[in-house]
């Protein structure tokens, strides 16, 4: 069978419709546009036929005009003399074009007598059927959300994203078998008690560029995540933007990257000190030489205050960053060890950022995960005792 689509900037359509439809044969269609449709196609195809896609699948590049009906539909009746398509043997995936686009080829599907289908962003498949002259609509379906669950989180990333290019795929986590002993109630009292994950992750690739105090938190949102059912995390994934004036600069570093029920997602883990903490600190040391004077206790104060105010304005850049970054690949999650302040609390919010601390990391990751499944009697009460024995 022999698939028709669009090729766009939103890879995850292409992926999840090649998955369910399991053509033999792939044309992608694109426009002269480099950024939305050519440039995407390309990386497509090379993902397609490349050893991360599991699936056996011939891609052919087609173009296709963006700005006329009668262009698109002469476009797609010549492919289907070239190759022989008829009725029985292709079908069309209408997602990826814009309306002139798609609405060419549903009457290419009506002429031809060719079935096609739309994919809705919530995994709902729209299917059409030929009958005479009509093209009917059938009853809509959802995809399995874990179609995709094997494939590489790095090819993904490759294929999604265009400018820039993967200096390292940093380290593959997945569970060694202590891990894979480790029941939830112990990840909850690990992290409590601040323990270390290292030992129960076995870790391939290259390790970060730089160790630094959020090691931990990152290696225990991998865990966390992988006990729920990711089947892998890639950690320390490098990026670089494109060339510029000759010289190409290192554009960042992802913590954390994960394929889950048909998005890709990035995570980004911080562990560094509030200003309260810090201060704090420094405040034991000094009334350790005695009771401090009212005029260093306001000295403190300030500095405390000037520390907050100075942190909110990168705080909220950091925020913004893996926002953005979620909206381009799918979903991103902000992970931090200490409580925000409340303005940061509402930038993230403002961004629908989910922001998840320590103390409810399993639960919260959970939830986002599996947003339509409630937590458990069990889980609840094992959360509660945990929470009651830190405490005590």
């Amino acid at each position: 069978m022999t698939l028709l689509s669009f090729a766009s900037r939103q890879i995850w359509p292409q992926v999840l419709a090649v998955l369910h439809a399991k053509p033999k044969h792939l044309v992608l269609f694109h426009s002269d546009e480099e950024i939305e449709s050519k440039r995407p196609a390309e990386r497509l195809k090379n993902f397609f036929q490349a050893d991360a896609f599991y699936q056996p699948l011939l891609v052919e590049l087609r173009r296709v005009p963006h700005d006329s009906f009668k262009g698109v539909v002469d476009a797609f009746a010549d492919t289907a003399e070239q190759l022989g398509l008829d009725e029985g043997n292709c079908k069309v995936h209408l997602t990826g074009g814009n309306k002139i686009m798609a609405m060419a080829a549903a009457e290419w599907c009506r002429l031809a007598g060719a079935e096609c289908f739309y994919l809705e962003r919530d995994l709902r498949v729209f299917p059409f059927l030929p009958r005479g002259s009509d093209l009917l609509p059938q009853p809509d379906f959802k995809l399995n959300p874990h179609l995709a669950r094997s494939l590489d989180p790095v090819a993904l990333l490759r294929c999604q994203f265009d400018g820039a290019e993967i200096v390292s795929a940093g380290q593959k986590l997945t569970l060694s078998s202590e891990g894979r002993a480790f029941d939830e109630q112990g990840i909850i009292s690990a992290l409590a008690r601040g323990g270390s994950f290292a030992a129960h992750l076995i870790m391939e690739g290259t390790p970060p560029k730089n160790s630094n105090v959020g090691d931990g938190l990152e290696l225990a949102t991998a865990f966390a995540l992988l006990k729920l059912g990711v089947p892998m995390v890639q950690r320390g994934v490098r990026l670089r933007s494109g060339v510029n004036r000759g010289h190409r600069q290192e554009e960042g570093e992802l913590d954390l990257v994960f394929n889950w029920a048909g998005k890709l997602w990035v995570v980004d883990c911080k562990q560094r000190s509030t200003p309260e903490f810090r201060v704090g600190k420094l405040r034991e040391v000094l009334t350790k030489a005695g009771p401090l004077s009212p005029e260093a206790s306001e000295l403190l104060d300030k500095i405390q205050d000037e520390l907050r105010e100075k942190e909110l304005k990168p705080l909220k850049e950091d925020l913004l960053v893996v926002a953005e970054a979620g909206g381009l690949l799918g979903r991103a999650i902000a992970i931090r060890w200490h409580p925000l302040p409340p303005e940061a609390t509402e930038f993230a919010r403002s961004r629908r950022l989910p922001v998840i601390f320590r103390d409810g990391l399993v639960r919260d990751l959970r939830a986002q995960l599996y947003p339509d499944q409630p937590a458990s009697l069990d889980q609840l009460r094992s959360l509660a005792k945990v929470r009651t024995s830190a405490r005590s």
